[in-house]
């Protein structure tokens, strides 16, 4: 399955993301990028938001590791 995709937004990575999980789904197969690594890349922008509510102070990046 070929869909054009052109994301909108700030640029972030998650329509990306959610692209390659959906089109993974559709076709059956294995994401390119791991529901772990995912979780990372996440990870980081959680913290800078709740950074920036905190008026810039230093938030630790979870690290929820690599799965089951």
């Amino acid at each position: 399955m070929s869909v054009d995709f052109t994301p909108n937004g700030h640029g972030g990575s998650h329509p990306y993301l959610v692209h390659e999980f959906v089109s993974a789904v559709a076709e059956n197969r294995q994401p390119a990028i791991h529901v772990w690594e995912a979780v990372r890349y996440m990870a980081m922008g959680v913290a800078a938001h709740q950074s920036a509510l905190k008026a810039g102070e230093t938030v630790a990046v979870p690290d929820w590791g690599d799965g089951p």
